[in-house]
């Protein structure tokens, strides 16, 4: 990213424009934050979801593309990839179930407490998205920022009614920082 040119932006859109930006999250976005914490201490810490809502609410973790039990034990690092989800129906979502019954039936596949040193430091993630938490956790992450190539604000913005005042055309990549209203 430090060859990147860099460009930030901050809107003020209505809360009834959140689902333009869906697909986006549900793709993954690009969120800078400091690495080498628990995942549990990314989301309640760095993200502000309360650890009641993070515990009861977010049943579904993935990192890295393995479905993770312990978010105490789960360490983020740089370039991490996190998938997160409200329950999921049927047998696939009993099973990838943090903590579910069915859990045991993943074992192969699941995240591994990890030991050893810890990178700390400054760093992005890619966070997904997926059905309620669209809804409920896209506000926090929208208002903390996210990363885009700029073609994809370019297309955002041919998306929402009210377009910001002009923008010097220089960042290969924006910081999108947005504040829903009622």
């Amino acid at each position: 990213m430090a060859d990147m040119i860099l460009t930030r932006q901050v809107l003020e859109l209505e809360q009834t424009q959140l689902a333009l930006f869906y697909p986006i999250l549900q793709k993954g976005v690009a969120v800078l934050v400091d690495v080498g914490c628990p995942l549990k201490s990314l989301l309640c810490d760095q993200f502000a979801i309360p650890e009641t809502y993070v515990t009861d609410r977010i049943t579904t973790v993935f990192l890295d593309n393995q479905p993770v039990d312990d978010l105490d034990h789960a360490i983020i690092g740089n370039g991490s990839r996190i998938a997160l989800s409200a329950a999921m129906p049927g047998l696939v979502g009993a099973t990838m179930r943090r903590g579910g019954f069915y859990a045991a039936l993943r074992h192969g596949i699941s995240q591994l407490a990890q030991d050893g040193p810890m990178t700390h430091g400054k760093g992005t993630v890619t966070l997904k998205l997926f059905n309620l938490l669209l809804a409920e956790v896209g506000p926090l992450v929208l208002a903390r920022g996210i990363l885009l190539e700029r073609n994809v604000f370019d297309e955002l913005l041919q998306h929402l009614p009210v377009v910001p005042g002009s923008m010097p055309d220089c960042g290969d990549r924006v910081l999108l920082s947005v504040t829903l209203t009622n």
